[in-house]
């Protein structure tokens, strides 16, 4: 985003930007990321499903229609991938669209990521009476307004309070009690691996907080990824990982998952490369 002039060190006193400059910059930012050749030609390598993913949500932007869809895959089925060729399609085309994510590693993959917490001002601890800080006279609901596209990935390490506040906001700032506004939103996430954090939780505390258990969750359109791409050459594995995720996986006599022994023999080789 620049430097800021304080780096400079020019007078005593620092400079503090103000909400709208900040906000500004932002807006300036979102409107003019770069679509790389590269990333235009994503959509040609998507796989079957993705494919069928990826035309549904396009179809509801392209006829401007409502759609709140999450996208449910196991790690390495290539979620992240789908998103990015969304992403390339919507901003090829001149209209916006918001990448975000729960935590700021998944963010920092997507073309233009931001955490959700800092796009739609959502606290970190947050609470039954909590409402997004954004006015609708702001640049930012301005912005969030024109986006043709919003997608959050890993929201299943988010709270479903986040979820509903977000919900909240969009219908505020669109002047509606449609699902998030009418806004055609992209979820995506992997309930299989680490949920949210709750302080001095139990595991009932963790699926209790999450989206699965928000009056939100059924009302989504749900788009299932099942190919692992990373290991397809694979298959056992791919099978080993979705049984274990499942909950599927027996376990021995101390509740534990036993490993095979030739995934043992693999992992042991690769340690000593």
């Amino acid at each position: 985003m620049g430097h800021n002039i304080n780096e400079y060190k020019l007078i005593a006193e620092n400079f503090k930007a103000s909400k709208a400059t900040k906000e500004g910059r932002e807006i300036f930012f979102e409107r003019n990321i770069i679509v790389t050749e590269e990333e235009l030609l994503l959509r040609q390598k998507l796989n079957h499903e993705q494919q069928m993913a990826y035309n549904v949500i396009i179809d509801r932007i392209s006829s401007n229609r409502p759609g709140a869809f999450f996208v449910d895959g196991p790690g390495g089925t290539g979620k992240t991938f789908l998103y990015r060729a969304l992403l390339a399609t919507v901003r090829s085309k001149g209209f916006i669209a918001l990448a975000t994510a729960t935590s700021g590693v998944a963010a920092s993959i997507l073309p233009g990521g931001r955490t959700a917490h800092s796009r739609f001002k959502i606290s970190i601890d947050i609470d039954e009476n909590f409402s997004c800080n954004i006015s609708k006279q702001s640049s930012l609901a301005c912005l969030i307004r024109d986006a043709k596209l919003i997608v959050w990935d890993e929201v299943s390490t988010a709270k479903k309070k986040m979820i509903e506040t977000f919900d909240l906001l969009l219908k505020d700032l669109l002047n509606t009690n449609v699902l998030f506004g009418g806004k055609v939103v992209v979820f995506g996430g992997d309930f299989r691996q680490t949920l949210l954090v709750v302080r001095n939780g139990k595991r009932e505390d963790f699926i209790h907080e999450s989206l699965l258990y928000s009056d939100i969750w059924p009302r989504l359109e749900k788009l299932q990824l099942s190919e692992n791409m990373r290991a397809k050459t694979d298959p056992a594995f791919c099978e080993s990982l979705m049984r274990i995720g499942n909950g599927k996986e027996p376990l021995t006599s101390e509740n534990k998952i036993e490993i095979p022994k030739s995934l043992l023999s693999l992992i042991l080789l690769n340690g000593n490369l």
